[in-house]
């Protein structure tokens, strides 16, 4: 694998059903770039977490954006709501505030500026 990077991006109106299809692009885009499987499996919970919360609680067009370095994978997920992705205390029967939580604990990084967050995974790739 070169050290170049990779880049995969949709755009989509918000709909709860492009959320599945968002996790099966996402898997699939990660085993072509050789994303040990571990890091995989955690990028794709955050792309669902990130693609859910900006489809539920956004405003306008969704953009997902996955790249692909050496070391490093980075989610991008924007729409067009100014209010930033926020840390939550979820009820014990409460039917959201974990998403953000979950990618808090499952990457290395993330912030949210309103119209974007972001999530970072440090990465090593398979053996080729």
């Amino acid at each position: 694998m070169p050290a170049a990077s990779h880049t995969c991006w949709a755009a989509f109106l918000p709909d709860l059903k492009e959320v599945g299809e968002m996790r099966q692009t996402t898997r699939a885009f990660l085993r072509r770039c050789r994303v040990s499987k571990p890091v995989a499996e955690f990028v794709v919970l955050a792309v669902s977490e990130l693609v859910t919360n900006a489809v539920v609680h956004g405003e306008g067009e969704v953009v997902l954006r996955i790249t692909v370095a050496v070391d490093v994978v980075r989610v991008s997920v924007t729409d067009h709501d100014l209010a930033p992705a926020v840390l939550k205390e979820a009820g014990r029967d409460g039917e959201s505030g974990r998403g953000i939580r979950l990618v808090d604990a499952l990457s290395d990084a993330w912030e949210s500026n309103g119209e974007e967050t972001w999530c970072e995974f440090r990465d090593a790739r398979a053996a080729a």
